[in-house]
């Protein structure tokens, strides 16, 4: 597949880089021409990542950053800065999901999902966005929400909650930011093989006596093109979102989940 360079000049951003659907983002950004700091917990996935982006000949960081301190991101854009010289681009990908029924989810289980996932996403976002404003020209920014965030969640009622929440701060920060040539939208990504789902199905699993790979089966029958998605599919989307293709493009949230949700 040829992949033309839409973010040639670009600097980006991407939490969560170090596996799955944010490492295959970063990468993306790098193929479509833009140097890109890979934020992760964990260095040496991170660093796995950096290096294929180096790879295409791209510039690229690596940054361990808790998200949930507010400070930490302040600290991680400057340090983008530092590098890059600009930010033009965030995904917010960062995240964690807790498989739990609703009467058993515990205070500090809420706290630490409602923390990374939501706080952590606002947070980044309006650090971010200070940076853009300050050094003119516009930006975009792409918020990682889920079909989660579409409904509710019986078994993971803290991280549906997060990614419900997601979609709202990106309709406001849309209209906040749209007066700065800054856009912003959102990705709802459906089923996708990553760690994360693996943990998900694993914990069902455990949880309601299921056989392994049972969870995803059943909700890969309920989507209409009878398949899960790559993550490589994911990263699409979020190109386009950040490239000059959706120049007329903020405020959404856009499902990429095979017709799994059709709002």
């Amino acid at each position: 597949m040829i992949i033309s360079p839409r973010l040639t000049g670009k600097a980006a951003v991407v939490t969560g880089a170090g596996r799955g659907i944010g490492r295959a983002i970063a990468v993306r950004l790098g193929q479509e021409g833009a140097d890109v700091a890979v934020v992760d917990i964990h260095a040496q996935s991170a660093e796995e990542t950096a290096s294929a982006i180096r790879a295409l000949g791209r510039r690229s960081v690596v940054l361990t950053v808790d998200l949930s301190r507010v400070e930490q991101i302040r600290v991680m854009i400057d340090q983008v800065v530092e590098a890059f010289g600009r930010v033009d681009i965030l995904v917010n990908n960062a995240g964690r999901v807790e498989i739990k029924p609703f009467l058993d989810v515990t205070e500090a289980e809420w706290d630490q999902t409602l923390d990374l996932n939501l706080k952590g996403t606002y947070f980044c976002l309006q650090a971010a966005a200070r940076q853009m404003v300050k050094q003119g020209g516009g930006g975009r920014i792409v918020n990682m929400s889920s079909v989660s965030g579409r409904g509710g969640r019986a078994d993971s009622s803290a991280y549906a909650a997060s990614k419900m929440g997601i979609i709202s701060v990106t309709r406001s920060a849309a209209l906040a930011l749209a007066q700065h040539g800054i856009r912003v939208n959102a990705v709802c990504p459906g089923i996708v093989p990553t760690p994360m789902w693996d943990k998900i199905d694993e914990d069902r699993a455990r949880l309601f006596g299921y056989q392994a790979g049972t969870a995803r089966a059943q909700l890969v029958e309920k989507v209409p093109l009878k398949r899960v998605a790559e993550a490589e599919e994911i990263a699409a989307a979020v190109a386009f979102l950040a490239s000059d293709d959706s120049s007329f493009v903020t405020g959404q949230a856009l499902n990429v989940d095979g017709g799994l949700e059709m709002d």
